[in-house]
């Protein structure tokens, strides 16, 4: 595969903390450019990854302000309608999403792979599940080169925020009796990720390109996941 040039965003929540660990143990991964919403701040938190020479933190703003070249994105962005209310949720999981990815594909990236959820659907009557098939289908109409969509359910794993709903589920949605609904650890879906970018024959639901266009698009769901990582 070479040595590549990542743009890892969302790099600070539960999956995208485990794509940066799990990255950076890779022998393919060269450069990770990695915005954050105070640079300084993540920086004192985190000094032993600040130190890494291949990781270059920065804000969104110095992001898209910057002209370096890109070969894959993972993007692991996201936030709640409680934390962030419904506008915050848009910014954050359609607005900064589409916005990364477009400059992703400016810098010359061959493949997008991004974070979105089980039941996206733009005409859903949830609210959440609206602005994941918005922004789906916004990355869709991108044409990237290749598009890589992960659709999991319930993710485990230790977050900042502690989150009582997620905790109590996610006892139930273990069991492997319930398919694509099954609850999966956000350190296996990161796994799941950097395998799919890294492999030549991927497992995707969904892997024919739309008529007319010559991007590839693929979704990933449980059983996806689960035979990748």
């Amino acid at each position: 595969m070479g040595t590549r040039r990542l743009l890892l965003a969302g790099g600070t929540g539960l999956i995208g903390r485990a794509l940066l660990d799990n990255l950076l143990l890779t022998d393919w991964v060269g450069h990770i450019l990695l915005p954050v919403r105070q640079s300084q701040q993540w920086c004192a938190a985190y000094p032993q990854l600040a130190a890494d020479k291949r990781i270059q933190v920065l804000t969104y703003d110095e992001l898209f302000a910057s002209q370096q070249p890109v070969d894959l994105m993972f993007c692991a962005l996201g936030t709640t309608q409680t934390k962030a209310g419904k506008a915050g949720l848009r910014q954050v999981d359609y607005q900064l999403v589409v916005d990364c990815a477009s400059w992703a594909k400016q810098q010359g990236a061959e493949l997008v792979s991004v974070v979105s959820a089980l039941g996206a659907n733009r005409r859903s009557p949830f609210f959440y599940n609206r602005v994941k098939g918005d922004m789906e289908q916004a990355l869709e109409q991108m044409n990237l080169p290749r598009l890589q969509i992960w659709q999991p359910s319930l993710l485990l794993g230790e977050r900042d925020d502690f989150r009582l709903a997620e905790h109590l589920s996610g006892w139930i949605l273990r069991l492997p009796l319930l398919g694509n609904v099954q609850a999966l650890a956000g350190e296996r879906i990161a796994r799941a990720m950097i395998a799919a970018a890294a492999s030549a024959s991927e497992l995707g639901s969904e892997s024919e390109p739309e008529s007319g266009s010559e991007s590839s698009v693929m979704r990933y769901r449980v059983r996806d996941i689960k035979r990748l990582a």
